[in-house]
């Protein structure tokens, strides 16, 4: 349907548009199945003139194809061939539903939404029967008017079969789920001229094609091969869709001007018209045209004006076939046989130059002067040029269609598979597919509100809705599910008593609390012993009594934090830990101070004293105690909810408050293990028979190494495992200063009382040879 302006209201207020129908009549006979059929059975007058009044659909609505009704007779004789045949479809009755589209997209997408819908009058997605009007849909002639109604059709997934149209891009499944053909792809034709032009070496060509896609794909695909071949391209001219008598002009003297004498038209015949009319009235002659088939055996070529223009046309045609019985069925046509085919009244009418009545014996058309057709007229024996049946082209492409639709009916009935339509899907007209939810609309530049990208949440946000604008924060306790459209809950992760790993931490902890303890007891009962006295004792004490500390404060540190527990930990860890390195420090001074005491002559004896070692283990402490007393009034520790560093979960942990004043500590132990590490080693060959030195280095050793390996594993770790790595240090740099300080001592205790003497000890006795 379109609206026109109706020229006897031009004198009104304003333009009035008369709406007016496309003459898209039907013939019908409906079967147990039938196949649909939109044929181009009317098309443009021969006329380049069209009104501006007047839309040029309307226009091309005008003159009646001959040759597509062939193509049309050739789909009702196929159907009644096909009945006869008891082994294709048996038992069933196979019936047409065929409509005129009158060469317009309009009339083919009214003809195909008629064909959906079972109805004369088309309601989109709405279908009054059960089964459609139509199993499947032959047509259409020309790749103009395919496209619109393989679009609409593939909305569906109605299969459509295409007798005429080469357009290489219905051949794109994406676009055209439903579209096939028995006619080959424009993309071989246009291969095809480019290689015979080449053949015959011309080299200088010019181009015209419609401005359809029919004509614009073909003919940049020749462009594209003759170029490559090395051939030139003289002119490139496109007959405009709607008619203009400037560019037709231009057209024509471009190729009258041109010096090249080949010229390949790419159209079809309707839209070529014009040119070829101006042309010829120009006296064009002397070039050779390369026709497509979709022009090379038209009606063009029939009329007089044009034959010195396109004289020497050469052309490529679709193969041709052979039709059995086809000309008898023509001779037997009769339209008071079949009242109800519209279409053959049209063309009886037309062939024998009367007007029939057999409608009610009225015909509105009658005029006294009319030619009345008597009834006895008949084909049979006359010369009938406006059908080729010995050269059967298109027409057998349709027969092939019919047979191509019957033979998957067939196979579809076998298999046992029920032929059903498909559930009446309202189809969609978006610009852009919505966004599901957990992801947001993100406009695009230059794009209409319509026109959009989805985009997912950022990390941390979900949308909970389809075309959702923007996403949503989740809160801190909540995390976005793997589709983000819901917040979830967060896990809450710490070092728990109840998990392998902190049960085992705690067993280490407690285990090495007791083995100092069960040290201390042993050093108690031999409390008077050489070994025990040696190297200051109040020292050895002192030292096992904060590495008993050393090893249960780790247990602090397992367990949800708190405020409290965040500044134990820290207080508790750097504290003790100070404590035992003062601890260690004083005892390798004070075995460096002892042998040089004794030298003659020394100085040192002036310094030295009982209280030295206590002093200097107090003043140590005391700075560290100081160091952390600070931290507390600035910015102590306290208990944090860490929901970035780990997706998904709250690691509730302890925060330094100040990382200078942690670094700071940590930094000042680091200084005094280096000290006692250094004097050690110093110290460590002394003689004597039982160096403490040697075994002080040896735990300063392992002491630093733990921690120079847990400071880049520390930074690198996140979560409960860091808290664990942090046990994990404090235990076993404890352990090194456990076993290597006092394993031995325990060893000669136990297990070598004969060498727990003064005179063994001084280096004096028998044990200094290796003698018993």
């Amino acid at each position: 349907m379109v609206f026109v302006l109706d020229p006897a209201k031009a004198n009104s207020t304003g333009p009035v548009c008369q709406l007016k129908s496309f003459a898209i009549n039907g013939y019908t006979r409906k079967g147990d199945m039938n196949i649909g059929g939109i044929f181009s059975l009317h098309s443009g007058e021969a006329t380049s003139q069209i009104p501006f009044t007047e839309l040029r659909d309307i226009a091309l609505c005008k003159k009646f194809t001959f040759k597509v009704y062939e193509r049309l007779l050739a789909m009702i004789f196929t159907t009644q061939e096909i009945q006869k045949d008891p082994k294709l479809l048996p038992n069933i009755t196979l019936g047409y539903v065929i409509y005129d589209s009158c060469t317009t997209a309009a009339g083919v997408l009214e003809g195909a939404m008629k064909l959906l819908t079972g109805q004369k009058k088309a309601v989109p997605n709405y279908q009054c029967n059960t089964f459609s009007s139509a199993v499947a849909v032959i047509g259409e002639t020309y790749s103009s008017t395919s496209i619109p109604m393989a679009r609409l059709l593939g909305v569906y997934k109605f299969p459509q079969i295409s007798y005429g149209a080469s357009v290489t891009t219905l051949s794109d499944k994406n676009q055209f789920p439903s579209f096939l053909r028995t006619f080959p792809s424009g993309l071989y034709q246009s291969i095809g001229i480019a290689h015979f032009i080449l053949h015959f070496g011309w080299m200088w060509v010019g181009l015209l094609s419609d401005s359809n896609d029919y004509g614009l794909q073909g003919s940049l695909t020749v462009k594209e091969e003759l170029v490559k071949a090395g051939a030139c391209i003289a002119f490139f001219e496109t007959i405009p869709a709607v008619y203009s008598e400037a560019k037709i002009q231009h057209i024509s003297e471009t190729i009258r001007k041109s010096s090249a004498n080949v010229i390949v038209i790419y159209s079809i015949d309707t839209d070529l018209y014009p040119v070829m009319e101006v042309t010829a009235r120009n006296n064009v002659s002397g070039k050779v045209w390369v026709a497509s088939n979709d022009w090379a055996q038209s009606y063009l070529f029939a009329k007089n004006e044009f034959l010195r223009t396109l004289q020497g046309t050469l052309g490529f045609v679709v193969r041709r076939g052979n039709m059995p019985g086809f000309n008898k069925f023509i001779y037997r046509l009769n339209p008071y046989i079949n009242p109800d085919d519209i279409f053959l009244k049209i063309f009886w009418e037309l062939v024998f130059d009367c007007k029939l009545q057999i409608v009610d014996n009225i015909n509105k058309n009658l005029t006294k002067e009319s030619k009345i057709c008597k009834g006895d007229e008949k084909l049979e024996g006359m010369k009938m040029d406006f059908f080729k049946l010995d050269d059967l082209r298109p027409t057998y492409n349709v027969y092939n269609a019919i047979y191509a639709v019957a033979h998957a009916l067939h196979d579809m009935i076998s298999s046992g598979m029920e032929i059903k339509p498909e559930v009446d899907k309202i189809p969609q007209s978006l610009c852009s597919e919505s966004c599901s939810a957990g992801y947001r609309k993100a406009p695009q530049t230059g794009q209409p509100i319509c026109c959009f990208s989805c985009v997912m949440c950022f990390q941390g946000e979900i949308s909970n809705q389809t075309d959702s604008i923007e996403c949503m924060k989740c809160p801190e306790d909540g995390w976005p599910n793997e589709r983000q459209n819901k917040c979830i809950k967060k896990v809450i992760e710490f070092l728990s008593y109840e998990e392998p790993l902190g049960i085992t931490l705690t067993t280490v902890s407690v285990f090495s609390a007791l083995a100092t303890a069960i040290i201390i007891a042993i050093f108690l009962k031999y409390h008077q012993t050489p070994v025990v006295k040696a190297n200051n004792r109040e020292l050895s004490y002192l030292l096992l009594f904060s590495l008993m500390l050393c090893f249960l404060c780790s247990l602090i540190f397992i367990g949800c934090p708190t405020h409290v527990t965040c500044m134990l930990q820290r207080g508790s860890f750097g504290i003790i830990f100070t404590l035992s390195i003062s601890c260690v420090l004083a005892k390798t001074i004070v075995v460096v101070l002892a042998f040089n005491a004794n030298k003659p002559n020394s100085n040192i004896r002036k310094f030295w004293g009982p209280r030295l070692p206590k002093i200097l283990v107090m003043l140590c402490t005391a700075v560290q105690v100081i160091i952390f007393v600070s931290w507390l009034i600035i910015s102590p520790p306290f208990q944090d909810e860490n929901t970035t560093s780990i997706t998904g979960r709250i690691i509730m942990e302890c925060n330094e408050g100040s990382p200078v004043a942690f670094w700071f500590m940590l930094s000042y132990m680091g200084i005094l293990a280096t000290v006692s590490l250094v004097v050690a080693f110093l110290s460590r060959k002394l003689p004597d028979s039982f160096n403490e030195a040697k075994f002080i280095t040896f735990s300063m050793v392992v002491f630093v190494s733990v921690w120079m390996s847990f400071i880049p594993a520390y930074l690198s770790t996140k979560g409960k495992y860091m808290v664990a790595l942090e046990i994990f240090a404090i235990l076993s740099s404890g352990a090194g200063l456990l076993f290597c300080i006092f394993v031995p001592k325990c060893y000669i205790i136990l297990f070598r009382p004969e060498m727990n003497t003064r005179y063994n000890l001084m280096g004096k006795g028998v044990f200094k040879n290796g003698k018993d």
